[in-house]
């Protein structure tokens, strides 16, 4: 009875733990896009399905790979963001040169 018990109370603390682990909150889209311009806080891209977008670009949005700090007009770049469009993370895609 005592290894029943022990079970439980193991599966009812980890069950909850991984649930938690996919929310939505660390879940997100990946779109692959053309960067337009940027306008107050928000980066305006166009998906290479043609679909324009918003993104919210927040102080906790991870961007890797610029140099200088800022996105500009014409960059390719990979995002994964939230289903409210706010970006998690931004990754500039740079030509292999071929």
């Amino acid at each position: 009875m005592a290894l029943l018990l022990a079970f439980y109370l193991i599966f009812s603390a980890v069950i909850p733990a991984a649930a938690l682990e996919d929310s939505p909150a660390t879940t997100g889209l990946v779109i692959k896009a053309d960067v337009l311009y940027w306008e107050e806080g928000e980066l305006v891209v166009k998906e290479f399905s043609g679909h324009e977008e918003r993104l919210k670009v927040t102080p906790e949005t991870k961007i890797e790979g610029v140099v200088g700090g800022r996105l500009k007009t014409g960059d390719k770049i990979v995002a994964q963001i939230t289903d409210d469009r706010k970006a998690l993370s931004i990754k500039l895609q740079v030509p292999d040169g071929r």
